[in-house]
């Protein structure tokens, strides 16, 4: 049997909420199951900051090869994920308020970039 991804999880709960919403019906049982999709997209993005050491450890695994045009791509290309990472994760910090005053536009194009 597959487990449940917290994508998978989070996605069943806004279905979920979305069809609660629109039968107007347990007004209750909308908001904790709207609750319950805003805490499973919270665990996706902490999970994501495991991914941003991921390809950081990934790129210093890579620029040990021995093979220089391998090894350049490959570390040029985890480092690159990285910053995508970690311009993900300050802009997820100025969303949720963590980061104060956070140029959100800037971070956002930074990511993008």
């Amino acid at each position: 049997m597959r487990k449940c991804s917290p994508r998978t999880a989070q996605y069943a709960c806004m279905l979920l909420g979305y069809t609660l919403h629109k039968s107007r019906v347990a007004t209750d049982l909308h908001r904790t199951i709207s609750d319950l999709e805003a805490h499973m997209s919270l665990t996706r993005k902490l999970l994501r900051l495991g991914n941003s050491v991921e390809a950081l450890q990934a790129a210093k695994r890579a620029i040990h090869l021995s093979d220089s045009v391998l090894r350049l791509c490959l570390t040029i290309g985890h480092l690159n994920r990285a910053m995508y990472f970690a311009c993900d994760n300050v802009l997820w910090a100025g969303k949720t308020g963590i980061i104060s005053k956070l140029d959100q536009q800037k971070w956002s194009q930074r990511s993008f970039r």
